[in-house]
């Protein structure tokens, strides 16, 4: 296989290495197909949500040092259960759980002849920000108000392949329809109006509906940054003044030395209120096609109970 300059394109199905591969995916002669790129990606992503999963914050009380709390930073992220909630929370409060709204459902997807399922998913951010910013200058131009949004992105279960859901609230037409296909260009669009639609609810379907996405989708969107939700500005909360935190900062861990010193942390921070139920709550991980969430439960052992109870080991 011949490496090729910088000015000639890659023949079909094959990609340069650039700085947005992971250097373990990269072959001496530099070319890599999509799918070898993706399963190296998928590799590493894998990676990361297993180490995610260990990690583990030790916060120490800031008027009493002898109290603490074990954080996990998976909780915040949107391939955990814990982080799907709370990215659920906060679309609720930004759109409220019972706001109902009717308006303009917008449907948007890829041409599999035209293109194949990774060059979908690595022009999807520069095509939705291209069709979004289109619409509204169609609006400007005609002296009309940018209309509102939400848009979601979804992968389709039989294809893998990307499509994106838009929701124009309170827009009863949007463009006409073989406008809004030519302002998309790359696959079919469809348009439908709705008469009563939970904007909280519909944004938070998709979000449980992400723990069906298979890991190469997972994968690409973690690499990339891709958020899988936007809405227009009009709907940002307001910046609130947040008091200062009454915890503060101690040590970053995992579960493994958790689990390993157990005595050493108790006498370091004698009281850490959810030290127990932390110690049960097996790792969380990904919800997807190639992988089954582990258990939530276990039962301590006479040796972690003995030493929560008297701070010694046996």
């Amino acid at each position: 296989m011949r490496k090729m300059n910088s000015k000639s394109s890659p023949p079909s199905g094959l990609v340069l290495y650039t700085s947005n591969t992971s250097q373990s995916c990269v072959e001496p002669d530099g070319v890599l197909t999509y799918d070898e790129i993706m399963e190296c990606e998928t590799e590493n992503f894998v990676e990361y949500i297993d180490e995610l999963a260990e990690k583990a914050i030790l916060l120490k009380h800031r008027e009493d040092p002898e109290r603490g709390v074990i954080v996990k930073p998976s909780n915040s992220s949107r391939y955990f259960p814990g982080g799907k909630r709370k990215a659920k929370d906060n679309i609720r409060t930004r759109f409220g759980r019972h706001y109902k709204a009717p308006g303009t459902f917008v449907t948007t997807t890829y041409d599999h002849e035209q293109y194949s399922r990774w060059e979908a998913w690595e022009r999807l951010p520069k095509d939705l920000k291209r069709f979004k910013h289109d619409v509204t200058m169609r609006y400007k131009r005609q002296g009309r108000p940018s209309p509102k949004y939400i848009s979601v992105i979804e992968e389709q279960p039989k294809t893998g392949y990307p499509h994106v859901h838009l929701f124009y609230p309170r827009l009863r037409w949007l463009l006409k329809k073989e406008d809004v296909q030519n302002l998309w260009g790359v696959g079919r669009t469809r348009v439908e109006y709705a008469k009563n639609v939970n904007i909280g609810g519909y944004v938070c379907k998709y979000i449980t509906k992400m723990g069906g996405w298979s890991e190469e989708a997972l994968a690409f969107i973690w690499k990339h940054k891709i958020r899988l939700y936007s809405y227009s500005r009009c709907y940002k909360l307001p910046v609130e003044d947040k008091e200062p935190s009454e915890w503060a900062f101690f040590i970053n861990t995992t579960r493994t030395k958790i689990e390993d010193n157990l005595s050493m942390i108790i006498r370091a921070v004698p009281s850490i209120e959810n030290l127990t139920d932390y110690l049960e709550d097996l790792p969380e991980a990904i919800v997807s096609q190639g992988r089954a969430q582990r258990g939530r439960r276990r039962a301590l052992t006479k040796q972690e109970e003995n030493i929560i109870n008297t701070g010694v080991a046996d």
